[in-house]
């Protein structure tokens, strides 16, 4: 239990505050539909720093994480926290391993709804098919710089905990800069990606479990 937990935190992100500040709905969204599906198939590779902000209310300032993130179509990421404390978890195909700084476990995702469910999230977010999933409904927001994808779940496990998930991808590259997403209980996590590098050539080795 302690282990599902800890992946949700990571998977989700913030916020209460009004993310629709500055954008304004869009009501024709075939171009930008045809744009982030242009960009995801033309992204083989992400490669990025990420910060991570932790909100909860009983605390009075966020918890701040930082670390590495690298995904490879169609089905490899790895998430490696190196701040404040080392944590990796990486996912393959229907394999993930989380390594805690002490020991390695491994699941297999196809035999647990919950980590399935996560690990389709996860991959769906990064190659934007979680744009075209019926457990969700979806409004976009755009900005000059940024488009806003709003997602609300619609049933099933994903609305026990999560309220909206918010994708925002840059109009430069029309990839993912920032996932926000608000819990049910009112706290938040923001991740927001730096330094991100599209298509750089990357290791299997880094997928994989030394």
């Amino acid at each position: 239990m302690k282990t599902i937990i800890t992946l949700l935190t990571i998977l989700i992100s913030v916020s209460s505050y009004s993310q629709t500040n500055n954008f304004k709905k869009v009501t024709d969204t075939k171009v930008i539909v045809a744009k982030l599906n242009e960009a995801s198939k033309s992204t083989k590779t992400i490669d990025s720093n990420f910060k991570q902000y932790k909100h909860l209310d009983i605390l009075k300032d966020d918890i701040l994480s930082t670390g590495h993130f690298s995904f490879q179509a169609n089905d490899k990421v790895r998430w490696e926290y190196t701040l404040p404390y080392k944590y990796i978890i990486i996912m393959n195909g229907s394999s993930m391993w989380i390594n805690d700084g002490n020991k390695t476990k491994k699941y297999d995702t196809n035999s647990n709804k919950i980590f399935k469910e996560i690990n389709d999230l996860m991959i769906g977010m990064l190659q934007g098919k979680i744009l075209e999933s019926d457990k969700f409904e979806l409004e976009f927001y755009q900005n000059k710089n940024e488009v806003l994808a709003k997602l609300t779940p619609k049933s099933g496990n994903m609305k026990e905990f999560l309220s909206t998930m918010n994708l925002y991808f840059d109009k430069k590259d029309y990839n993912i800069s920032k996932i926000i997403m608000d819990e049910t209980s009112g706290d938040y996590t923001k991740i927001v990606f730096t330094d991100r590098k599209i298509n750089k050539e990357l290791p299997n080795s880094i997928f994989l479990v030394q």
